[in-house]
């Protein structure tokens, strides 16, 4: 299929945008179910929502079916062994609004934002020239000279990719980049055909030690050369920070956001919830009060504020799904209003009384990572936040669990250069004799 087939068709040269987002929600479904397939496992397909065992993607939403579809996925999750944890998109531009408290509800928990991005493959240049020291080839089977530290290409799961092109030969298509018979670069065309009709580009990696050569651009270049060479007119991707620029380049132009959950394994572990304990964490992040104050009736005190399964807590759902009244209404009973829920709902007169009433908050360690305040500032780069955190007395000693690092180890490591002055200048006004 190297060369045009005139049998097959592909989504027009000039779509709409709601036409991308069809074939782009189209080709990431079929990517996933033929994934599933190729390593034996199931797919499950509804209207609207498919899930597989790694992967739930949602391209529709009927307010009558959503919630009985999320509990039947979350069932048939369980059900599977060993459990394994799931990434839920939502393949479509903009989800409805309360998707996000049906799915925290249920055990899910914000995850990364998927970074589309599209290119029109009249666009792409005839030509693209680059280094000799590597060679770009189409593979049919696992490459002679895989390397174990290239990412998204385990050496546990060759057999299903051998799997994967020998089920769509027409449909899938690998590309390996080569330096002196090693693989260094990889990824990996899903095209699907008909009406909405394109190529997906999948999988795409260079391994640390040749990284900045050029690889990752010719192996984008190359995929959607041999796209156009089947007859697409349309490829797209999900793009990384560091990826963008490469496909920025190539020719890629971005679609847009779309957020993405997660579902963990220890969360499928734990006992689901009550049918009650749903429908009011729904209501949380809806911002729905008069669902709210009949439902609180029938959930015990400690279910306001304890984390779920998924470690969050009521009063994190309402600020994720940016629900302020839910706030004041868990905080009117008791739940303690801590300075990142605040600041992140918009109420940053109230984290300056919050200081001011209890300037201990600014030393509290939440979550698994055992983050301060301050040390969210520093991955945000809050540089506002990071100021009025220093406004207290704050214990610069405490550390992270995962890296055993300081706000200021953090700030140091990420480069943030405004709020890693700013700590140290906190830092030596603390040490000074008169405190």
């Amino acid at each position: 299929m190297d060369q045009k087939d005139s049998q097959v068709h592909f989504l027009e040269i000039d779509p709409t945008r709601e036409q991308q987002w069809q074939a782009l929600s189209l080709n990431i479904q079929t990517w996933f179910a033929r994934s599933a397939e190729a390593g034996a496992k199931e797919v499950v397909s509804e209207p609207g929502i498919t899930w597989t065992s790694e992967h739930l993607a949602i391209s529709s939403v009927n307010p009558l079916q959503i919630g009985d579809q999320l509990d039947r996925a979350l069932n048939w999750y369980r059900r599977q062994h060993p459990l394994e944890g799931a990434i839920c998109w939502y393949v479509t531009s903009a989800p409805p609004g309360d998707l996000a408290a049906r799915l925290f509800a249920r055990g899910f928990e914000p995850n990364w934002q998927p970074h589309w991005m599209w290119c029109k493959l009249r666009d792409l240049s005839n030509q693209h020239s680059h280094s000799p020291s590597f060679d770009i080839q189409i593979v049919e089977d696992e490459p002679a000279g895989q390397v174990n530290d290239l990412p998204y290409y385990p050496a546990n799961q060759s057999k299903a990719r051998a799997a994967l092109h020998r089920m769509y030969p027409r449909h899938v298509r690998s590309l390996a980049a080569a330096q002196q018979d090693q693989v260094v670069g990889r990824c990996v065309l899903n095209v699907t055909t008909g009406e909405w009709g394109i190529a997906g580009l999948f999988a795409m990696a260079v391994i640390p030690a040749a990284r900045n050569q050029g690889i990752g651009t010719a192996l984008a270049w190359e995929s959607c050369n041999l796209a156009r060479q089947m007859g697409c007119h349309h490829v797209m991707l999900n793009a990384t920070p560091m990826g963008e620029p490469v496909y920025r380049r190539v020719g890629f132009q971005s679609m847009g956001y779309s957020p993405s959950w997660y579902l963990r394994t220890k969360t499928l572990a734990a006992p689901p919830l009550a049918n009650n304990q749903v429908l009011f964490l729904e209501a949380v992040g809806r911002g729905d009060l008069i669902a709210l104050d009949e439902l609180g009736k029938h959930v015990e005190n400690r279910f306001l504020s304890d984390p779920l399964p998924n470690g969050l807590t009521p009063l994190d759902i309402a600020v994720h799904c940016r629900q302020p009244a839910s706030v004041d209404w868990l905080v009117s009973r008791e739940v303690p209003l801590d300075l990142l829920s605040a600041w992140d709902i918009g109420w940053k007169e109230r984290v300056h009384l919050l200081l001011i009433e209890q300037p201990e908050l600014v030393n509290i360690q939440r979550g698994e990572g055992q983050l301060t305040p301050l040390h969210i500032a520093v991955q945000r780069d809050d540089i506002e936040l990071a100021k009025i955190l220093l406004t207290v007395p704050n214990n610069l000693d405490l550390k992270d669990s995962e890296f055993k690092a300081t706000a200021l180890g953090w700030a140091q490591y990420f480069q943030r250069r405004e709020i890693t002055a700013l700590i140290e200048q906190h830092h030596a006004n603390q040490n000074k004799p008169d405190h």
